[in-house]
């Protein structure tokens, strides 16, 4: 979560600097709220459970002693999270989250000097990557970020949008209670992580709150979740009812780690009853719409990015992921930021690349800032799709499309956790 504000100048006057301690909490609580819509002050669970995500030592506060009470200005803190990437596996990844800036201390450079102290951290920690989801899309790319995985919002009307193929005569679907529930979708949703590139894992500490489903957490006018469960995936949602009687849903997850346990759970899905609309969030490449008899019963209504990426670390990250062809080629990244670009050359064969620093004669045949080599590794965005809007040059076409192939992925990134 995040807050608009632009880096200028930082004043050396007044702005302090610190890591939380449990004293600041109850600040950092009606910052946020202020700053997010959130209720204030939290019930003790809910708080408990944010607490329990993250460190105070991760958390990095700004304060303004020059004002009666010295009052918190900003923060922003990271959860410390994994990530799956293109066929090898998980990677460590550093969540930023909760940033806020006071809409009376803007132009301050605040958050500069908050990203700094935790880009200063990361490095010294050795994450490869940084990541955060983004309420305004004008914020981060000055610090190295690029959308990485990216949504489609759908609506669907259940009745009258039938699938194709023959309803099964054995049930493969079925609503489950919430012990059942608790038990089986962690490990579910741990399975469908290893099939995605982008997909975060949850720990415990992320589950309890999804699992407690509270009544304060809920979004107004909402029931709580119904979960449909398969042996290799489920599915949640909830249905919301106005004051007039209007009833529509809402997909809350559906993670799937077979085709078949897609189309099961979407089959029940689109024929819920007394539903006359359902929504959804789901990835790029979701094969709902092939699977449905008539395409148009499904209408994407929206478009947006999901997660950003922040490569920390060029040469780890480059050589941590597989690659779905050869490639040759020296790769100039620049980064303002943080000044940790450079030239490499990246040679891949099998999958696997080596990447070292290029020698000082060599000639970059692909040159890109940070926050493109970030959108592109996941395989999210076409490197040809940033060659076409001037933010990516290439020495030839045959680079262009080397690289387009190298970097493509077999299913789109979706991260599928919000923080």
């Amino acid at each position: 979560m995040e807050v608009v504000t632009n880096s200028g100048s930082t004043p050396k006057s007044r702005l302090t600097l610190q890591r939380a301690t449990d004293a600041d909490w109850d600040d950092i609580i009606t910052t946020d709220a202020r700053a997010f819509a959130m209720r204030n002050p939290l019930p003790d669970d809910e708080r408990a459970d944010l607490r329990g995500k993250v460190a105070d030592d991760d958390i990095v506060l700004v304060r303004d002693p020059g004002l009666p009470s010295t009052p918190l200005v900003g923060v922003s803190m990271f959860y410390r999270m994994s990530m799956s990437l293109p066929g090898a596996g998980v990677a460590d990844a550093a969540g930023l989250s909760w940033v806020s800036v006071a809409s009376t201390h803007r132009r301050r450079g605040i958050l500069r000097r908050m990203l700094t102290e935790l880009f200063e951290q990361w490095e010294a920690e050795n994450y490869t990557f940084a990541i955060l989801t983004a309420s305004e899309g004008t914020i981060y790319e000055r610090f190295g970020f690029g959308p990485a995985c990216y949504s489609n919002t759908v609506s669907i009307t259940p009745g009258q949008a039938p699938l194709r193929g023959d309803q099964p005569t054995d049930a493969t679907v079925r609503f489950a209670d919430a012990d059942e529930i608790a038990a089986a979708i962690p490990d579910l949703h741990a399975r469908w992580t290893l099939t995605t590139p982008g997909a975060l894992t949850r720990t415990p500490a992320w589950w309890a709150p999804i699992l407690a489903d509270r009544p304060s957490e809920r979004p107004l006018p909402a029931s709580g979740l119904h979960y449909l469960l398969h042996e290799d995936g489920y599915a949640s949602y909830r249905i919301y009812k106005n004051e007039n009687g209007g009833v529509r849903g809402e997909v809350n997850e559906v993670f799937a780690v077979t085709d078949d346990a897609h189309t099961d759970l979407w089959r029940v899905l689109t024929s819920l009853d007394l539903i006359p609309s359902l929504t959804a969030i789901i990835p790029v490449d979701d094969p709902l719409r092939h699977k449905l008899i008539n395409a148009r019963d499904v209408s994407i209504t929206g478009l947006r990015d999901e997660m950003w990426l922040r490569i920390l670390d060029i040469p780890a990250a480059l050589g941590s992921r597989k690659y779905a062809a050869d490639l040759d080629a020296v790769i100039e990244v620049t980064d303002e930021f943080r000044g940790r670009g450079g030239v490499f050359t990246v040679s891949v064969r099998g999958g696997d690349a080596i990447v070292a620093p290029a020698p000082e004669t060599a000639t970059p045949t692909v040159t890109m800032d940070t926050s493109v080599l970030s959108s592109i590794y996941l395989g999210g965005t076409r490197p040809s799709a940033f060659a076409a809007a001037g933010r990516l040059r290439v020495d030839s076409p045959t680079t262009l499309r080397a690289l387009d192939q190298a970097f493509t992925t077999d299913r789109a990134p979706f991260s599928g956790t919000f923080f």
